[in-house]
């Protein structure tokens, strides 16, 4: 990204606009009311309960950025709001609210720099604290996960293992594509708190997996794994813990694992100077203003706490555009 005029830094600056403009409107609900048909802002301002005057206006705005559009009086959805949106198998607006509730954390980021702690929202308040806000996410994690998991997991080199856990898995997404890219696969054991196992237990028995899932609840702070494990898989956790607490979890990985099985870390992962690429360095904030100690990490340095700890021909790959693992064995 670069900035090279005033112009630019003024788009930059009104770049929350369209943010807001866009999580007010997936709150709403707006475009599920909007439905394949469209509606009329009268109608659907009474639907919705909210003032008409104000809602044309959001609406106007929301055809200007491209995500409805407008014919005669009627607004309608776009195919990309229509598809994601919209109420229905394939709907994703979780994530986008569960973003949408990090937002006062990041209002407070100028205090947070200054002291260095988190300030009014926090991770604990959506991964358990608040029940609607712990679904929403974990909800949400699927949202993202859907398409990347099936991209994920037949790269991450797990080939032959008959059994997985799943740390902190969440909604079961990765569960699900692992079972799916590993004939040799026989159970996977999701570990998580329990708001997540709920989501969980309703995602994996729509899909007809929950007989192939062992839901397990516990704490990964406090509580061991299931030992006599041939792989160990931790997505997108590593991120909300200080070093020590991702040291302990590798800690634990290997203790789990019998000889020959295979840890893999998935993240965003930074450079190894950390100053890019943009989105984990984007993410790190996050979970500045979202966690005590969490950022994001570099894949050299997550290999080196797992060759630390005994695994052996550690590497580190790419596996999506956005993210990588780090794997290692145990030997």
């Amino acid at each position: 990204m670069q900035f090279d005029t005033f112009r630019d830094l003024m788009r930059l600056s009104h770049g929350f606009e369209m943010a807001k403009a866009f999580f007010t409107a997936n709150d709403l609900d707006l475009f599920s009311c909007l439905g394949e048909a469209g509606e009329e802002p009268e109608r659907l301002a009474d639907q919705l309960k909210v003032d008409e005057r104000a809602l044309t206006l959001l609406l106007n705005a929301l055809t200007a950025m491209g995500l409805i559009q407008k014919e005669g009086t009627r607004y309608l959805n776009t195919s990309v709001t229509a598809e994601n949106l919209m109420h229905g198998e394939n709907y994703r607006g979780n994530i986008f609210k569960h973003i949408h509730h990090c937002w006062d954390a990041w209002n407070d980021l100028p205090e947070v720099v200054a002291e260095g702690q988190p300030r009014g929202v926090k991770e604990e308040k959506i991964l358990g604290g608040q029940e609607d806000w712990t679904r929403t996410f974990i909800r949400g994690m699927d949202d993202v996960t859907r398409d990347l998991a099936p991209q994920v997991a037949p790269q991450v080199g797990f080939e032959g293992a008959r059994s997985l856990i799943d740390v902190g898995g969440g909604p079961g997404t990765y569960a699900a594509a692992f079972l799916d890219a590993l004939p040799s696969l026989q159970r996977v054991h999701l570990f998580d708190l329990p708001g997540a196992l709920n989501v969980a237990r309703e995602r994996l028995s729509t899909r007809g997996l929950i007989d192939r899932v062992e839901l397990v609840e516990g704490d990964m702070h406090r509580d061991e794994f299931v030992s006599g494990i041939d792989a160990v898989w931790i997505s997108q956790v590593f991120h909300s813990q200080a070093e020590e607490g991702c040291r302990m979890l590798i800690d634990k990985s290997f203790r789990a694992l019998n000889p020959g099985g295979k840890l893999a870390v998935h993240e965003f992962l930074l450079n190894d100077d950390k100053t890019g690429p943009l989105g984990p360095s984007l993410f790190a904030l996050h979970m500045l203003v979202m966690t005590e100690n969490g950022r994001a990490y570099s894949g050299e340095e997550i290999a080196s706490w797992m060759k630390d700890c005994g695994f052996a021909g550690v590497e580190v790959r790419k596996v999506s555009d956005d993210t990588g693992v780090v794997v290692g064995q145990k030997t």
